[in-house]
């Protein structure tokens, strides 16, 4: 019996180890980190059927971290790209008479309708004109690099912040529209008389005879005094003071001619230039075109009865200066004899054969344009003078030119 107690007191205790054995379950332990399931052996170092394997395992490791190639960028041809007009305003300025000139340009790819934008000038940030494009230019649209000049009925007297912009309508599309708008500040002359050197004539016996007037908007009264100076092929040979004797109307109402004190003879080839500056400032607003230079050839002649003389000369291009006013050629002929009657004509290029022969009694006068072309160095002239009658006659033919 006692034998039986102690199997079954072993026996329990085999159960109890059993079940505390199946209590406790350890934690499992944390799986290994990239690193360590590539430990830093060589494959040297490994068995050889555990090298194969890691070859394998590290084959699939750079496979897995390989990027796939990115998708190629798709090309854009030219015909792709929009193409849009820029306009913007290129310059500002004022002309001899004070009218606001603006100057637009199209740096864009295509070009801009004009019909669909406006100009707006503002002084001192006060709207004062509101002009049309399309108005101002009369040509549809403006080519893209190109540029066009408006001339605006807008005067500027004094100095003023003058600001121009263009305004497109919601139609048109522009690559900029930040650069279309200028401000700048202008100076326009005040109102006043402006003096100039209208013409150089010669009097009877070939003296020089000074012609003066008035291109202001005011009358300059009688009495100003005025220096003159005259040059003759760049040597001056008079200087003075004159006096007016009589008003001189403003927007060339008059001529005022005046004879130098000293005469001043003039013959052959001969470049003569005229200089006049106020005593006082007040008394001619603009100086710029106080000044005149003319060129002068003197050919004298006798012609017997029914006969004719022919006489050339040329007239360099660089006589020819860009402004308002278009340079002419004046030709004239003068002679003795009441009675007597002579021909001019003249002949050369294309354009001078097309001035038209003339004749009368002295003077006999002449003036036209100087006919230049494009890249033309000189332009060649020749005069011809008849004499009508059968008496021999004898006087001076007289060319003037810039």
């Amino acid at each position: 019996m006692l034998r039986g107690t102690i199997i079954l007191f072993a026996f329990s205790i085999f159960l109890f180890s059993c079940a505390t054995k199946m209590a406790y379950q350890p934690p499992p332990s944390p799986p290994p980190s990239p690193k360590e399931s590539l430990p830093d052996l060589t494959l040297s170092d490994l068995p050889l059927g555990e090298r194969e394997v890691e070859k394998v395992e590290r084959r699939q490791e750079v496979k897995a971290v390989i990027l796939p190639p990115p998708p190629p960028k798709s090309e854009i041809s030219i015909e792709e790209i929009v193409r849009l007009p820029d306009i913007t305003i290129k310059n500002l300025l004022l002309n001899s008479q004070r009218k606001l000139v603006v100057t637009l340009s199209n740096i864009g790819e295509s070009p801009f309708p004009l019909e669909f934008g406006n100009l707006r000038i503002f002084v001192d940030g006060q709207l004062k004109g509101d002009y049309a494009l399309q108005s101002l230019s009369g040509q549809p649209s403006l080519p893209p690099k190109e540029a066009i000049t408006f001339t605006t009925s807008l005067p500027i007297i004094g100095r003023h912040e003058i600001e121009a912009r263009i305004e497109s309508s919601h139609e048109i599309e522009e690559s900029n529209k930040e650069n279309n708008h200028l401000r700048k500040i202008l100076e326009g002359l005040p109102i006043g008389p402006d003096i100039v050197v209208k013409d150089i004539d010669l009097t009877e016996d070939l003296e020089v005879s000074i012609i003066l007037s008035n291109a202001g908007e005011v009358d300059l009264r009688k009495g100003v005094t005025f220096r003159i100076r005259v040059f003759v092929n760049n040597r001056k040979v008079s200087e003075f003071e004159h006096f007016t004797s009589e008003a001189l109307r403003a927007n060339f109402g008059n001529h005022y001619i005046l004879d130098p004190p000293y005469r001043i003879g003039i013959g052959g080839l001969s470049k003569v230039k005229i200089s006049i500056s106020p005593k006082w400032s007040s008394d001619d607003i603009r100086l710029e075109n106080n000044v005149l230079e003319r060129t002068f050839i003197i050919f004298p002649f006798k012609i017997g009865g029914q006969e004719r003389k022919e006489f050339s000369f040329s007239i360099p291009s660089r006589s020819v200066k860009a402004s308002d006013q278009v340079e002419k050629v004046k030709a004239e002929v003068r002679w003795e004899g009441e009675g007597s009657s002579l021909m001019l004509s003249f002949k050369g290029s294309e354009d001078i054969e097309r001035i038209p022969a003339l004749s009368g009694k002295s003077p006999l006068k002449v003036e036209f344009p100087i006919p230049f072309q494009g890249g033309q160095k000189e332009s060649l002239w020749s005069v011809s003078v008849i004499n009508l009658v059968g008496k021999r006659t004898e006087g001076h033919l007289i060319i003037q030119h810039p």
